[in-house]
């Protein structure tokens, strides 16, 4: 279930004037080392935090009265109470795949049930909305359905997944593009932005220097799997020589989060 004893926590942080960061924690995600945030950009919010984080979040909505939702895609700890907030008639926009995900609920692995809830099926109608100025924009890589939210008044970008860290070691085995990334890393850092807003690291400052950064990373690990691959490593092995094994999220996740993904 998505209830229960899970100790919540729900920060509601300026991060300057206009800009609201709501940080949810949980000593699950702790256990893990992640928490989450949304962002409130001017009078839009950006993702929904974890199904565990329902009550603390819709309480927050209903005080903070966005006139809508972005969603940045259709994993649990972004898109979670999506349909608490549809069912309340809040007008959303989001991937029309990330839609169909929800509306399907597909099956998550245990470790993820544990740590953010399972998101419940979307069933009310969405009602969509014009963000004006903010801009919505395609970045796939993290997931097919993955978007990012420009606003190029302030120069900000929330980018839901698609930085995370310039050296992140762990990818998701079904939904992930590595070279995907790339080119969205690419595509977000031409923007210029001077604060990157992400959901796990929180604000980033010198953010068109940290996904450039991120990118050309990617690329140099993407090419010298290319070469072992062509030499006839083996997965495994490939894994220990680039990154000395794998990590704990792999061994908990089963391999879904893995060095080999």
């Amino acid at each position: 279930g998505n209830s229960g004893a899970d100790r919540m926590s729900l920060a509601n942080e300026e991060v300057e004037p206009g800009v609201r960061r709501l940080r949810m924690r949980s000593w699950r995600g702790a256990l893990v080392g992640y928490d989450v945030s949304a962002y409130l950009v001017g009078d839009v919010l950006i993702d929904t935090g974890f199904p565990r984080a329902g009550r603390a979040l819709m309480g927050a909505v209903r005080t903070m009265r966005p006139r809508g939702v972005l969603v940045t895609h259709w994993h649990e700890d972004h898109a979670g109470n999506v349909p608490a907030l549809a069912t309340l008639g809040v007008p959303m926009r989001m991937h029309p795949e990330c839609e169909t995900a929800l509306r399907e609920r597909p099956a998550i692995r245990y470790y993820r049930r544990a740590v953010w809830g399972w998101t419940e099926r979307l069933r009310a109608r969405l009602e969509s909305f014009d963000p004006s100025p903010l801009v919505v924009m395609e970045a796939p890589g993290h997931s097919p359905d993955h978007r990012i939210v420009w606003d190029a008044d302030r120069r900000i970008l929330v980018s839901g997944d698609l930085f995370l860290g310039v050296k992140v070691r762990v990818a998701h085995e079904e939904d992930e593009s590595p070279r995907a990334l790339v080119a969205s890393l690419r595509r977000a850092a031409a923007l210029e932005p001077r604060l990157l807003l992400d959901a796990h690291r929180g604000p980033v400052r010198d953010a068109a220097a940290q996904l450039r950064a991120k990118a050309d990373w990617n690329e140099e690990v993407i090419g010298r799997i290319e070469e072992l691959d062509a030499q006839g490593a083996k997965p495994a092995e490939i894994v220990r020589r680039l990154f000395g094994g794998d990590s704990l999220v792999g061994m908990v996740s089963g391999g879904e989060y893995s060095r080999q993904g």
